[in-house]
């Protein structure tokens, strides 16, 4: 039997939380040149109103990022928003639960596997 997600889940939020940060601490640490733009960076929600300087800092990171890295901070911070929103854990094609060894395997994914390899082969 696939073992799938419960989005209510209070130690399955906390996991692929915890994961999605450490993610996007790793990706974020390996542009920033910094201990402060690291700071800056991490204190930054998307959306929020941040001071001036916040904004230079985070411009100048993100301006760094080549267009995979850029992908796949977008991806960790959807990720997030969806696991605060309660429907991290489900296909953004068929709305079923993705099996917990494939957010495991890849965390910020949005597709259940067939959803996916459907969409791999209509490319």
């Amino acid at each position: 039997m696939i073992e799938t997600p419960s989005p209510l889940n209070t130690t399955f939020m906390e996991e692929f939380g915890r994961r999605l940060r450490e993610s996007r601490h790793a990706l974020l640490r390996t542009l920033a040149t910094t201990d402060a733009e690291i700071a800056t960076l991490e204190r930054h929600e998307a959306g929020a109103l941040v001071e001036d300087a916040a904004i230079e800092t985070i411009a100048a990171v993100l301006s760094r990022l080549e267009g995979r890295e850029k992908h796949e901070l977008d991806e960790i911070e959807d990720a997030l928003a969806r696991l605060e929103a309660g429907t991290f854990g489900l296909c953004d094609r068929c709305g079923r639960a993705i099996p917990l060894a494939r957010l495991r395997a890849v965390p910020a994914t949005r597709a259940c596997i067939d959803c996916q390899q459907k969409a791999e082969s209509t490319r």
